[in-house]
């Protein structure tokens, strides 16, 4: 579909030129046994510290059969070992237990492992804990793990106050967040509790997961399953260097259906506003279209640089009429960036990208962001600036529409996605696909092993702190740090 105008050649400025190389593949990361995984996984000290901040025993009732720390092992172990199953087989395995035995004599002291039964939890001690002690405090699992996983980030030096100006259009790869949603599909696909075979007339019984829906993927695919959104950071040119910063169960239900989850762009920002607390080196954020302008506007104003994909066919929107003696420009937003509008003898409209010199930012209480823009004319070059974070008068609403006069947030970028400097952006927010497709493929199936919302969530919880302890250990944190 042609969108109605036409739209002029891409300036060469500051987000970058024509002729500039796009930056050079990284290494490949080498593979990891499951031994050693495993082994990144019992001896990261952090996973003790999670545990002790974990419910213990029950004061009636019969004694535990294992303290919190090995079935926070165990919620680990199953995206290493792919299921609940194989994970008790593989601790009660002497040649497995006997490192968690290690470990947490390492880590826990002797006493703590001298109490250790000689064979791992079994299934039915796991379903217990997890059911009856585990998901009643999944928020609590969830807040302890994110504090715990953005100090490891910062430890790695990751979103640090850099020592030097760090170029906003441009920043480095350590000072970038990028997030996703996926939808974690349960181990039956299944959505009514009994179905009748139309010929024999049986009738079948069919787990259902509660908290599964329908959601739409990538523009046109249709999964069911429960919605996670993650948001996660990593070095430059580093294998195994991905840090794993919060995870999220997000409504992918209408909101009469799914009322105790908030929506994705919503909990994203919420997200971010927490990371903002504890990671000053914080520079840029990357995400895709389901973020839009009444999502980026506050981040923007956090002093971020928010960078999605601009949405289709959004209209051309006027932006001011620029004088300047006898000279006039009429200035429009089109295509996420700045255009002069002229008329065509023919009538045909014609929008021509101007070039931004710079992208200016200026902090105060409320964090602005200017585009210095060069309006080419014939009697000289003219010299404007504008703002690229929701204004005042922005945020007005229309009488007549009951709408924002302008929703600037939604039509103008930061960086502009069609520039090398928005390609690059882009680029660093394919690693939220790579996590997602790493998580579904831990799985049989790539069938997430666990029925209901909170559940899914537990386990790519689990799943982090195995990728986190792998980056920990392979990027030279000790154990004490």
């Amino acid at each position: 579909m042609t969108p109605g105008y036409v739209y002029g050649a891409i300036p060469d400025d500051v987000f970058g030129a024509k002729t500039d190389r796009p930056p050079p593949r990284g290494p490949e990361a080498p593979a990891l046994t499951w031994n050693k995984r495993f082994e990144y996984l019992l001896n990261n000290p952090d996973l003790y510290t999670a545990a002790a901040l974990l419910p213990g025993p029950s004061e009636v009732g019969r004694p535990a059969h294992y303290p919190p720390v090995v079935y926070l092992i165990f919620l680990c172990s199953i995206s290493l070992f792919r299921s609940a199953r194989s994970t008790a087989s593989h601790l009660q395995d002497p040649v497995w237990w006997d490192q968690v035995r290690l470990a947490i004599r390492t880590h826990m002291g002797e006493e703590a492992a001298d109490n250790l039964k000689p064979i791992g939890p079994s299934r039915a001690n796991w379903n217990y804990y997890f059911h009856q002690r585990l998901k009643p405090v999944w928020e609590h699992v969830r807040d302890v793990s994110r504090d715990l996983w953005i100090q490891q980030a910062l430890d790695h030096g990751m979103m640090q106050e850099p020592a030097t100006r760090v170029s906003r259009i441009h920043p480095e790869r350590h000072h970038v967040v990028h997030g996703d949603a996926t939808v974690a599909e349960p181990p039956s696909s299944h959505t009514e509790h009994e179905t009748v075979d139309e010929k024999t007339g049986e009738i079948r019984s069919h787990r259902v997961d509660p908290d599964a829906g329908l959601t739409t993927e990538g523009g046109d695919k249709v999964v069911y399953g429960n919605k996670l959104l993650s948001i996660a950071v990593r070095l430059a040119n580093t294998p195994h260097s991905r840090v794993i910063l919060a995870l999220e169960s997000i409504r992918h239900k209408s909101e009469e259906e799914d009322p105790e989850r908030g929506a994705e762009g919503h909990a994203f920002v919420k997200m971010i506003k927490h990371l903002l607390k504890h990671a000053p080196g914080l520079r840029a954020v990357t995400y895709d279209k389901a973020l839009r302008g009444v999502h980026r506007a506050p981040l923007i104003a956090e002093g971020l640089l928010v960078f999605t994909p601009q949405y289709a066919r959004l209209p051309p929107q006027s932006l001011e009429r620029y004088q300047d003696g006898p000279c006039t420009h009429d200035l429009y937003v089109a295509e996420a960036r700045v255009c002069e509008r002229r008329i065509t003898v023919d009538g045909q409209t014609h929008y021509t990208p101007l070039p931004v010199e710079e992208l200016e930012y200026r902090k105060g209480e409320r964090t602005r962001f200017y585009h210095r823009i060069t309006i080419p004319c014939s009697t000289k070059q003219h010299k404007v600036r504008i703002r690229v974070d929701e204004t005042e008068d922005d945020r007005q609403v229309d009488p007549t529409t009951r709408k924002k006069r302008f929703n600037r947030t939604e039509h103008l970028r930061q960086v502009p996605p069609d520039t090398p400097a928005g390609r690059r952006l882009k680029g660093f927010r394919q690693d939220s696909e790579s996590a997602h497709s790493r998580f579904d493929q831990s799985y049989p199936l790539e069938r997430v092993p666990a029925y209901g919302a909170k559940a899914a969530l537990l386990i790519y919880i689990g799943y982090a702190w195995l990728n986190n302890s792998i980056t920990r250990a392979r990027n030279g944190l000790t154990l004490g740090a």
